[in-house]
């Protein structure tokens, strides 16, 4: 009787720690994970019709990390001078991304970038403070954004 009481307490006990142990679930389906950013290309000027600049990013290593609603961005070239990371807000609807606020991040603080016409996150894939995304193609290992003037080809790390 005594181990039928205390098995049942254990499950229970199990059980409630199962329940509330994960408050906090993401709901980004497969954009979550690592990217790493292997192409870009770009257009002169949004109205033009056709990308005519090609940039092979492999060897920058830029990769897009997305977590609930927290994108880290890191790079192995200094973005500003003083660092290599860059974490921003971001929505996801299926066939959109919209990253809403970005911030430099340095050791002690993360810096809001407010300058809707800076190009310091141009090389890694974001033109301003702000970008809107067409998500073109998502499978469990591709992703291709395409804002206004840039397409972004991204491969997942599995």
């Amino acid at each position: 009787m005594i181990i039928h009481i205390k098995h049942l307490l254990l499950v229970c006990g199990l059980a409630i720690m199962g329940a509330t142990s994960c408050s906090k679930l993401s709901t980004n389906g497969p954009i979550d994970g690592m990217w790493r950013l292997e192409e870009m290309y770009s257009k002169p000027f949004s109205t033009c019709n056709y990308y005519s600049e090609y940039t092979d990013k492999r060897s920058e290593g830029i990769f897009w990390k997305f977590q609930l609603n927290l994108l880290s961005i890191t790079s192995t070239a200094m973005l500003n001078g003083h660092t290599t990371e860059t974490i921003a807000r971001f929505n996801y609807d299926k066939d959109r991304l919209q990253i809403t606020k970005t911030y430099i991040h340095f050791r002690d603080r993360d810096s809001l970038l407010t300058d809707a016409n800076t190009s310091i996150l141009q090389s890694i894939g974001i033109r301003g403070n702000a970008s809107n995304y067409g998500i073109k193609r998502l499978t469990s290992s591709c992703m291709i954004l395409c804002s206004e003037n840039d397409s972004l080809v991204f491969y997942k790390l599995h």
